[in-house]
């Protein structure tokens, strides 16, 4: 976007709706630009804006705060670890209380995805306490005092014994060549730094570290050429490196220590730090142009300074037809035309997240759109808290500003209260006093609205407190479409189940109906529907349908009586298939001819490439657009899957009913190793919040070592309620020797644990062989484990063991089992 860009606007349409909810729209030769926005809190405002031009869709949106507002504070917060990581949801969950509640958040600096994946690529403070710095970063802070700042923060430390001092490089931070690193209780267990050195442990401090301080304690042990070192909870490391090195050694234990960290910039409470300062003084800073992505889209993070507010802003990307994501230069003259005059760019990519407690809400929920299709784990966020205390309610809010109702249903509005500072606060059904208008239908003495027997017009109105909200309702005595609600109706015999209804009119807007107004039926002789519209399942196992009838509109359901798998997804068409990936190019389509089909007429094919240079995570995604539901409470949900090989991780996605995402594996990592096709499952927990629905299917490979290009099938996901047929393969659980070991002297016996979920292992089947030479084993079905006994010479070198075997169904196991050891001496 242009400077001036909205000197430009053709259009400005304010709603009429209370507590400052607008919208904007504005046109011009650049395209069309709208903009929502509402007040959250005391002195804060959330604003979500559409952008369409002819070059690109920008979807953004932005938490802007009046630094300075009484009970409005800016903070940031981590996991707790400076290595370690949560969502930017879990991290404003743990502020909320009583007393405190986070309005908006977002992510913050970029991190490491290795083994200290979570910490920071710059200088992080947390109320004050050092988690991690270097010797200079860009940051976002906040003082003591509540002010806010953009600026490169310079760090100098040093630590100073018996008169000689050496400087300090960094605090938690990966050590280098000749550094002497400061690591505290903040930043892991150990100081894993990995390459040999000195690790002086420092107690008698006073903690935690904070910056522009002196701190005295005294040397309570030293580990001279040592690996790392464990960091005590009360007190420090002094870790060091060649030269490094050489100062730690010259200390003895019960030498008394002096150190600082001294920063640029005196009692800062939080920093956060970004890579590019996008702006400085309104333009465009020079160092975008050594951004190397500058001039590439992807999804933006940044932190903003404004006049005397601070903004958050998003804007989401690698989402054809919703949001293209910004280049920096893009990014910097956005927000230079939205009269930002400083601002830095956060982490970006699948890391760009953004929660906001709108208006009604306790808690804050995302609002923006990650383009890994869910939230990701990340190192910091800055957050807009409010103090403001809970106050009794001023404003009544209804849900929804319409209703449209079929004739004599029943509907109850659902209203919540703002206080003062716009916290939702409880409100009692009986203080809100209802009028309707004449001829829509009536109220009772809970707040139930009963519609007319008769189409109309009118309106629902609730007042408390002097104020008014109103619900425009239309009643409906026909319908155009009728829908079923329930997915799938799965039930033991002679147990029941409420149905649920919608129905639409001629444009597709729903009309709320009660099962009531409902004609059920059945077909298939699975059981009755009463008047109410719950069904009762009958004595035999049978499928069928439930059909229920509204004029001349009808809908019906699949129903079942008994437990029998149900198939979730066929994946022979792809109308509710969406391929993605993560620092990887993925594709899908169904089976061709001659390529593998494990049941009906097609399966899907996942062709992925890993091997694209981009470090961290990679991950190829089979998303289900809707989630498909299983019904009834089933034990596992599993599925076909078609190896090549790869030995890459299979994992999934399901939401139960209470909208919390549960990641499961269906290999272990590294465990989808296998050629040719496999039935794989992953166990649902008797306790689980029923129903679930099963949204994504993925591989994914965090060694970079293992990052290869292939493809593999999916066929039939399925729900299973009670064992069925054995379609289990056999499995090694335990190996010993294990794989690759070294030995000192060779084993007196070789065992191998096994296991097979179904009918058991078949002896006969069982085929050991001993570099390449079948040898005798035996098999204990009590204790799953193969034992072959070595009353013989082995020689000196590698040996490689082979299993062959099968349960009692014929299922293989699968991979062949097959690795070395060696005996060395």
């Amino acid at each position: 976007m242009k400077k001036g860009f909205t000197a430009k606007k053709a259009l400005c349409l304010l709603l009429a709706f209370t507590l400052l909810f607008s919208t904007m729209l504005y046109a011009d030769g650049e395209g069309a630009y709208s903009e929502s926005s509402q007040q959250i809190g005391p002195g804060t405002h959330y604003k979500r804006a559409a952008w369409v031009t002819p070059k690109g869709i920008f979807s953004i949106n932005m938490v802007e705060t009046l630094i300075g507002t009484e009970y409005i504070k800016i903070e940031a917060s981590d996991s707790g670890k400076a290595v370690g990581t949560e969502t930017v949801s879990k991290q404003a969950q743990k502020k909320y209380s009583d007393d405190t509640r986070v309005l908006g958040a977002v992510n913050g600096d970029f991190f490491y995805t290795n083994e200290l994946r979570g910490l920071t690529s710059g200088t992080s403070i947390i109320d004050g306490e050092i988690k991690t710095a270097l010797s200079e970063s860009t940051i976002f802070g906040v003082s003591d005092q509540g002010n806010c700042f953009i600026d490169l923060l310079m760090m100098e430390g040093s630590v100073q014994v018996k008169d000689v001092s050496y400087s300090i490089a960094g605090v938690n931070r990966v050590r280098w060549d000749n550094q002497l690193i400061l690591y505290t209780s903040a930043f892991a267990g150990l100081t894993n730094t990995k390459g040999n050195g000195t690790e002086v442990v420092v107690k008698g401090i006073e903690l935690p570290i904070k910056g522009n301080q002196e701190y005295k304690g005294y040397v309570h042990t030293i580990y001279k050429d040592v690996k790392d070192a464990q960091i005590p909870e009360d007190g420090i490391v002094l870790s060091g490196q060649g030269m490094a090195a050489d100062f730690l050694n010259s200390l003895e234990e019960g030498d008394e220590v002096s150190f600082s960290v001294n920063f640029s910039r005196n009692n800062i409470k939080y920093a956060v730090s970004g890579n590019t300062q996008l702006l400085k003084g309104g333009q465009l800073s020079e160092e975008i142009a050594k951004a190397s992505d500058a001039k590439v889209r992807h999804p933006r993070t940044a932190i903003a300074i404004k006049g005397g507010s601070v903004v958050m802003v998003t804007v989401d990307g690698r989402q054809k037809n919703f949001s293209d994501g910004m280049t920096l230069y893009e990014f910097a003259e956005y927000l230079s035309s939205q009269g930002m005059e400083n601002a830095i760019n956060l982490d970006g990519g699948g890391s760009t997240s953004m929660v906001v407690r709108t208006q009604g809400r306790f808690e804050p929920a995302l609002v923006n759109s990650p383009s890994d299709g869910r939230e990701r784990s990340i190192s910091n966020s800055i957050q807009i808290l409010s103090y403001a205390p809970k106050s009794k309610p001023m404003h009544v809010r209804f849900n929804q500003d319409t209703l449209k109702i079929y004739k004599n249903s029943t509907f109850t509005p659902s209203a919540y209260a703002l206080d003062q500072y716009l916290n939702r606060v409880d409100i009692q059904a009986d203080a809100i006093k209802y009028i309707l208008s004449k001829g829509i239908g009536k109220m009772n003495e809970n707040g139930m609205f009963t519609a007319a027997s008769k189409a109309g017009k009118g309106f629902i109105e609730g007042s408390s407190g002097g104020t008014k909200s109103r619900i425009e309702v239309q009643v409906y005595d026909k319908a155009a479409s009728l829908k079923i609600t329930n997915d799938y109706v799965s039930l033991d015999p002679g147990q029941k189940v409420q149905l649920e209804v919608e129905a639409y009119d001629e444009n597709g807007q729903q009309i709320v109906i009660s099962p009531s107004a409902v004609k059920w039926s059945v077909s298939g002789e699975i059981g009755t529907v009463d008047k109410a519209g719950v069904f009762t399942a009958g004595q035999n196992k049978k499928e069928g349908k439930i059909i229920g009838k509204l004029d001349k509109v009808a809908a019906d359901v699949q129903a079942r009586v008994g437990n029998t798998p149900v198939v979730l997804e066929s994946f022979e068409k792809t109308d509710n298939i969406e391929i993605s990936s993560i620092r990887a190019e993925a594709s899908g389509k169904t089976t061709a001819d001659k390529e593998p089909v494990k049941q009906g007429k097609a399966a899907l094919k996942l062709a992925y490439n890993m091997a694209v240079g981009q470090t961290g995570t990679a991950a190829a995604y089979v998303n289900l657009k809707t989630p498909v539901k299983a019904p009834g409470k089933p034990l596992e949900i599993g599925l076909w899957a078609y190896g090549d090989g790869g030995a890459h991780w299979l994992r999934g996605v399901y939401t139960n009913s209470a909208g919390e995402k549960k990641l499961v594996n269906f290999t272990n990592q590294g465990g989808f190793n296998w050629k040719g096709w496999k039935y794989v499952y992953t166990e649902i927990p008797k306790d689980e919040k029923f129903p679930i629905a099963f949204e994504q299917i993925y591989i994914a490979e965090p060694l970079e070592e293992n990052k290869t290009e292939g493809a593999v099938y999916f066929d039939n996901l399925i729900a299973l309620y009670e064992p069925g047929p054995d379609i289990y393969n056999p499995e090694a659980l335990e190996l010993n020797p294990a794989a690759g070991a070294k030995l000192e002297a060779q084993p007196s016996e070789i065992n191998i644990k096994v296991k097979d979920k179904g009918e058991g292992i078949d002896p006969k089947s069982i085929r050991f062989l001993l570099n390449n030479v079948q040898v005798k084993a035996v098999y204990n079905p009590e204790t799953g484990m193969i034992t072959h006994t070595i009353d013989y010479k082995l020689y000196k070198g590698e040996h490689n063991i082979r299993l062959f075997l099968k349960d009692k169904a014929g299922n293989p196991i699968n991979p062949e089992l097959k690795y070395t050891f060696t005996i060395e001496q």
